[in-house]
C-alpha cells in the first residue's frame, strides 16, 4: 500500500521520505496522508525535506496498478488524480522551504512531486522522465505548469511529446535540478541545506516565496506593488530587527531567539 514517513530532524526540519517497495510509486493514501501532514506541520518546522529510498529511488510516479483499477470504476482515475494533484498544490504553496532529494529515478508523478518543491537536489545516477504519453495520458497533476518554469517551454514540450530521459547532469544543466551533490545519498547534503534555512528568517522566506509567485501570476504593477507592501511590513518583524542589529554588532544573527516559542516546546 505504501506510506510516507514523517520525522522531524534537527533544527526542525520535516523529512518525508516515500516508502512503496521498489518504485516509491505514489497510491492515492499515500496523497491522502502527505496533505495531512502538510496541513498538521507544527509551528517549529522551518523547512521540508522529500526523499525517496536513500541512495535509491525517488518515486516513479503514481501507481499503474491502481489507475488501472480505477479506468473499470464509473469515476475512473479522477479520484486518484484529483487527490494527487491537493497533495502536490499543498506542498508547493508552504510558506517555508521544500526541498526533493533525489538519487535515483523520478519519473512521471515523481519528477511532477520534484518539480512542486523549491529545490531540487540530485545525486550523480538520478534519472527524469515524463512517459505518459506513452500511456496515452500526460503530466496533469502539475507537470505542465512547473516544470516548464524550471526548464523552459521548449525542453518541458520535448520531454512530455517524446518521453526521453534524461539524467542528473543534463537535469541540472537545464535548471530542473539546482545542485549536483556529491555525497551519497543525495538526502545528506539536502538535510543540511534543509537546516539552514531552518535557521534563517521564517518572515522573510515565506515573503520571498509569495513575492517571487506573484511576479508569475500576476500584472507587473501589481506585482511590484504587492512586494513592496511586504517589505515595508518585514521592516518591523523580530527577525528583520535582529539582523540589522546582529549587521551592526558583526555578529551572526540569531533569529530563532525572536521567534515565538511553538506550544510544546521547542523543535
Amino acid at each position: 500500500m505504501g506510506e510516507i514517513r514523517s520525522t522531524i530532524e534537527q533544527d526542525g526540519v520535516l523529512l518525508l521520505r516515500l516508502v512503496n517497495g521498489s518504485a516509491n510509486a505514489l497510491t492515492s493514501a499515500m496523497a491522502e496522508q502527505l496533505i495531512a501532514i502538510l496541513a498538521g506541520i507544527p509551528a517549529g518546522i522551518g523547512a521540508v525535506l522529500v526523499t525517496g529510498t536513500a541512495g535509491g529511488t525517488f518515486c516513479a510516479g503514481s501507481d499503474i496498478r491502481e489507475l488501472a483499477r480505477l479506468q473499470d470504476t464509473p469515476e475512473g482515475p479522477a479520484s486518484m488524480l484529483r487527490v494527487e494533484s491537493r497533495a502536490l498544490r499543498a506542498l508547493a504553496g508552504l510558506p517555508i522551504p521544500t526541498i526533493a532529494a533525489i538519487d535515483g529515478i523520478a519519473f512521471g508523478g515523481g519528477m511532477e512531486l520534484a518539480a512542486a518543491c523549491d529545490i531540487v537536489i540530485a545525486g550523480q545516477k538520478a534519472r527524469f522522465c515524463l512517459p505518459e504519453v506513452r500511456l496515452g495520458v500526460f503530466p496533469g497533476i502539475g507537470g505542465t505548469v512547473w516544470i516548464p518554469r524550471r526548464i523552459g517551454y521548449v525542453r518541458a514540450l520535448e520531454m512530455m511529446l517524446t518521453g526521453q530521459e534524461i539524467d542528473a547532469a543534463t537535469a541540472h544543466r537545464w535548471n530542473f535540478v539546482n545542485r549536483l551533490a556529491t555525497s551519497i545519498p543525495a538526502e545528506d547534503e539536502a538535510l543540511d541545506l534543509a537546516r539552514s534555512f531552518a535557521r534563517g528568517p521564517r518572515d522573510a522566506v515565506a515573503m520571498i516565496k509569495q513575492s517571487l509567485r506573484d511576479g508569475l501570476l500576476l500584472a507587473e504593477d501589481e506585482a511590484l506593488d504587492a512586494a513592496l507592501d511586504h517589505a515595508i511590513a518585514l521592516g518591523h518583524s523580530p527577525e528583520s530587527r535582529e539582523g540589522l542589529r546582529a549587521f551592526l554588532a558583526r555578529e551572526a544573527p540569531d533569529f530563532a531567539s525572536v521567534r515565538p516559542r511553538p506550544a510544546g516546546g521547542v523543535i
